[in-house]
């Protein structure tokens, strides 16, 4: 999807309000707080901001997930603003104050195309395409792996134990304490970390 495809949704959703019987509010809208366009509307009695904005979302589980890109979203303003008002002093909206109708995001995938352009997707192929280049990553390192003695697993059973339903595990159930020297065949450096395997899960030690 080009940026086109989205600026023709946003079209969509202020045509759809239009429909509804609300009109540009044009006070409001002045000013910038870093979005990339907004369109206020009222019916006379309240004000519904459609709004096309940045967002991040890090994605801790994975590790190595960072998505961004775009939300269209509609929201009713809830600060003290009255519509049709022409004096834009003291009529500003924040759009973290809006009472969220609905948000869709339009996640980015890669950085740019060819012709310097951005490419927008679902968050399932965001998340493909991330994939896929950390596997391109992960494969040109080269781990060592070392296996530390049962002095090591009394000593991470805290960190253990910590772990989401992990807080009964005991030290019989720590099979296996891990020092990983990873070498990147990329750029030559050098970083070590640490894996815990209980109960038949690997956990990484920061």
């Amino acid at each position: 999807m080009k940026f086109e495809s989205i600026n023709k949704k946003f079209t969509e959703v202020v045509a759809e309000w239009m429909a509804k019987g609300y009109y540009i509010n044009t006070a409001t809208m002045s000013g910038s707080q870093g979005e990339t366009g907004k369109v206020d509307l009222t019916d006379g009695k309240e004000i519904i901001r459609i709004l096309l904005d940045d967002f991040h979302d890090w994605d801790r589980e994975s590790g190595h997930r960072n998505y961004e890109g775009l939300q269209l979203i509609v929201g009713r303003v809830t600060d003290k603003v009255q519509p049709n008002i022409p004096d834009r002093f003291g009529n500003t909206v924040w759009n973290n104050n809006l009472e969220i109708l609905s948000c869709e995001k339009f996640y980015q995938i890669g950085r740019y195309n060819r012709n310097g352009q951005k490419w927008y997707g679902s968050k399932d192929e965001a998340t493909a395409q991330q994939d896929k280049n950390w596997e391109r990553y992960d494969s040109r390192r080269e781990d060592e792996r070392k296996e530390l003695d049962d002095r090591a697993k009394a000593i991470v059973l805290p960190f253990v134990k910590r772990q989401p339903k992990c807080k009964g595990v005991k030290l019989a159930d720590i099979t296996a304490v891990r020092k990983v020297t990873n070498r990147s065949r990329f750029n030559n450096t050098v970083s070590v970390r640490y894996e815990v395997e209980a109960k038949g899960k690997t956990y990484k030690l920061n």
